[in-house]
This record gives structure tokens, C-alpha cells and sequence, in this order.
């Protein structure tokens, strides 16, 4: 009997704790469209997790690009994809980021709606704006 009433203990902690702990909230967003699909067909084609992490996906060779739509506006993020320069992550990488110039306009254009549409959440769930 006292290890019935153990066991029913022991799973009344184990659901508890369960229910208090909720899963962490969402902090990042992609915020799909016609264009960023054809940007994120672009992004696998190149191969850009080979060196970039994305939703815990990819490597850490270069910046995790996980909002890089609120960090950046598609002005910059067109202008650094076609030629990208050394200091621009908050720590030094040992590997250079290729121009992607050879690129046609079009294609270049949806890489950066792709990497635009990569949104950042504020604390109350709002979308962050690039700055």
C-alpha cells in the first residue's frame, strides 16, 4: 500500500511539474510569402547552412541568421549579399562569406525577401521592425 501511495505521489510531482513548465515562448518568426519561398529555394540551393544556422538548423561557421529580417532592411541585405565585408557579426569568423553578384536580379531579390521575411519577436509577441 505505501508504494501505491509513493507512485501516486511520485507522478502527481512528475505531472505538476509538467503543467507548470510550459515550452518557451516563440521568438522567432518567418513571415512566408510568394517571394520568400523562391528566396528560401535559392538559400538551400546555394547551400547556406553549410555555414549559417537557422531554427537550429545548419553550422556556426558564420552569424545565425534567426531574425535577420528585424536586424537588417532588404536595402542592406541586398547591398552586403553582393558584397559581403569582414566585421559585420559580434564575433570574428574564421571563413569569408562568398558574393552572391553572379546572381540574377531576380534571384537576388527573393534570397533577400527570403532573409527579410526572417523575423524577430519582441516580448509581447510584436513583430521587431528593422532598425
Amino acid at each position: 500500500m505505501l508504494v501505491g501511495v509513493a507512485v501516486i505521489a511520485v507522478y502527481a510531482v512528475v505531472v505538476g511539474t509538467l503543467i507548470y513548465f510550459k515550452p518557451p515562448p516563440v521568438r522567432f518568426v518567418y513571415m512566408e510569402s510568394a517571394p520568400a519561398r523562391a528566396g528560401e529555394v535559392i538559400f538551400r540551393r546555394e547551400g547556406c547552412l553549410s555555414c549559417h544556422e537557422l531554427f537550429g538548423n545548419g553550422t556556426g561557421y558564420g552569424p545565425a541568421l534567426d531574425g535577420a529580417g528585424s536586424r537588417r532592411d532588404r536595402v542592406w541585405l541586398g547591398e552586403y549579399l553582393r558584397s559581403p565585408r569582414p566585421g559585420v557579426g559580434d564575433r570574428p569568423y574564421r571563413l569569408r562569406m562568398p558574393a552572391y553578384d553572379t546572381l540574377e536580379a531576380g534571384e537576388l531579390d527573393a534570397l533577400v525577401a527570403y532573409l527579410g521575411a526572417l523575423r524577430e519577436l519582441d516580448a509581447d509577441g510584436r513583430i521587431i521592425d528593422p532598425r
